[in-house]
């Protein structure tokens, strides 16, 4: 991680010295607790609460200790937890934080070690140890700018290409595309690939595909153009690609984060972005201008459109399902253009004002702990635990497939932006959950039209200027 790998000791980065040990950690290496205080945990809503819920009740079965939880939507997150957070009044014990918001949130959280040194009968390195497993991206997107690790990660939503693997790989499609664009058809690693694919792929009722009539017509690909954080995310991915950055995390020589720059490079690949974002909305269903990852899926799986472009890899099970809805339909996963997808996770952060910190920490361990995950795992969870996503039960049946087929393309491009998060706005600022919510406004209006790629850009200096500078000490250079 550049400079910082060599500066900073925090368990994110000094971590990634040690060796993967085997982490064999089980709800019965959970001591007895001396605190017996209840606590309550926050929650996203939906499928992942669901599944999260049993271990949390089998963790007050094995300790005795009370666990209560919430359940919120995504996008109330933020502005929910925040408030208790700054209020310190302790309503949360831990608190699920994506790792955009780690930075912002660092004064309200428990370094991971500190609880480790006190509650941990095998300390700072036991705890090294146990962590080694995780993904040393994804732990450093859960620590802060400066290498403190302060949650565990139990969830990623990486983007990836969700396409239709048996229309890419049908040979009247791959001899109509090779005769029309000149080179194979196959998964996208450019943009100007992913343009015409989307073109190609976008067809009239009573064109064909693979050889039949369509009855109604069809689209190249699926966006996320609404109004909702995750139109941010595929700008993000369409910028990140081209080595672009919304604005750059400036380090002095020891790696300490002394403020943000933004470069007329940058701003004309951010501007190229928005350029593009809009040329691909022809190519989109109608309704795309208010879609989010729930329409931009449905679609997909009703063989509506044939690709995905900018996906988070949890959407893959239900991916799958277009083989329902589609003659011979079938997934296929790969990495999306550039390798540098929105790179999201959540984590469980202790709170600080925590009345049981203790308990906080081992359902913490128990969760994240490679047993766990990989239980999850199996069901099809998206862990963000890199050990337990490579021992998952794969057999190689379709079951499999629809629980797994994901995994390669996500592990792939973990690997290619590990070097990148250090300087990546996201992963630095202490402004970021406000930044976002810009991001996602002037995303979304370029999308629509109601403001130009050139206007969007401007739009984008204006915001920088405004939250960065007053909630972070790290300021803006120019």
């Amino acid at each position: 991680m550049r400079r910082l790998r060599n500066v900073v000791t925090g368990v994110a980065l000094s971590a990634l010295a040690l060796p993967v040990l085997a982490d064999d950690f089980t709800l019965e290496d959970v001591p007895e607790l001396s605190n017996k205080d209840a606590i309550h945990v926050a929650l996203e809503a939906g499928g992942g609460a669901d599944l999260i819920i049993p271990f949390l009740e089998k963790f007050a079965e094995h300790t005795g200790i009370e666990v209560t939880h919430e359940s919120m939507v995504f996008a109330t997150l933020y502005s929910k937890q925040i408030v208790e957070l700054q209020g310190g009044t302790g309503a949360y014990d831990l608190v699920v934080t994506e790792t955009s918001w780690t930075n912002e949130w660092e004064d309200y959280l428990s370094p991971m070690e500190t609880l480790a040194e006190e509650y941990d009968p095998e300390g700072v390195e036991g705890f090294r140890s146990y962590i080694a497993g995780h993904d040393p991206g994804i732990l450093r997107m859960a620590s802060t700018r400066s290498g403190t690790l302060v949650g565990v990660p139990y969830y990623t939503y990486t983007m990836i290409n969700i396409y239709r693997e048996d229309v890419l790989n049908d040979p009247t499609e791959q001899a109509a595309f090779k005769e029309r664009y000149g080179y194979d058809l196959a998964a996208p690693t450019t943009r100007d690939q992913l343009r015409d694919i989307a073109e190609f792929l976008t067809r009239e009722s009573g064109d064909t595909l693979k050889g039949e009539t369509l009855d109604k017509p069809i689209y190249g690909i699926s966006l996320m153009a609404g109004r909702f954080p995750h139109v941010q995310d595929e700008v993000s991915a369409m910028l990140w690609e081209v080595d672009g950055r919304w604005a750059r995390a400036v380090r002095d020589d020891d790696g300490k984060v002394t403020g943000f720059e933004i470069n007329d490079d940058d701003m004309k690949k951010l501007e190229d972005a928005f350029t593009y974002y809009r040329d691909l909305m022809q190519f989109a269903p109608p309704g795309t201008e208010n879609a989010f990852w729930d329409f931009a899926t449905a679609q997909f799986v009703e063989g509506n459109t044939m690709m995905i472009p900018y996906m988070y890899a949890p959407l893959w099970n239900w991916s799958t399902d277009v083989k329902s809805n589609a003659e011979g339909g079938r997934s296929g996963a790969a990495a999306v253009v550039g390798e540098r997808p929105y790179t999201g996770a959540f984590h469980f952060a202790p709170s600080r004002d925590s009345g049981n910190p203790e308990a906080g920490y081992w359902l913490l361990k128990y969760i994240g702990s490679k047993a766990t995950q990989l239980e999850m795992a199996n069901t099809g969870w998206a862990s963000a635990r890199r050990d337990a996503l490579m021992a998952v039960d794969n057999d190689g049946s379709d079951d499999a497939y629809k629980s797994y087929g994901w995994i390669d393309a996500t592990v792939g491009q973990w690997d290619g932006q590990l070097d990148d998060i250090d300087d990546y706005l996201h992963f630095n600022s202490r402004a970021f959950g406000k930044l976002y919510e810009q991001m996602t406004i002037i995303a979304h209006e370029n999308a629509i039209g109601a403001k130009s790629p050139a206007e969007s850009v401007e739009a984008w200096k204006r915001a920088l200027q405004r939250f960065q500078n007053r909630y972070d000490d790290a300021k803006l250079a120019n």
